[in-house]
């Protein structure tokens, strides 16, 4: 099992938990093959990262980035954050997806 975000997400993926939205209300239930469909109302309802059945690491969803570039992403992101709760799930999940979006960004 794996989280990633959803730019990271490959139709024909299996869902391994339940996502939901802010109110908790479930969109899609674990074990579903994930087409366009599913991504595009991910995108709709906001949906940042989901839960990834198997070995994800394989498909190469995660970039390695030298420590410096993440201590920069993750200063500005605290900067860019400082008057949001980053204990909030919603508010945690954009930090990490800013952060991300950056590192790519710088790399690319």
């Amino acid at each position: 099992m794996a989280k990633i975000l959803l730019d990271n997400v490959e139709i024909g993926m299996e869902l391994d938990a339940d996502v939901v939205d802010r109110q908790g209300r479930v969109l899609l239930k674990s074990g579903v093959i994930l087409s366009e469909k599913h991504l595009r109302v991910f995108n709709t309802w906001g949906i940042l990262e989901v839960e990834i059945k198997g070995d994800v690491d394989a498909k190469e969803t995660k970039k390695h980035y030298s420590p410096e570039l993440i201590e920069e992403a993750n200063q500005l992101a605290k900067i860019h954050f400082k008057h949001n709760d980053l204990n909030h799930p919603v508010i945690k999940s954009l930090f990490d997806y800013w952060q991300n979006h950056y590192m790519e960004n710088k790399v690319s």
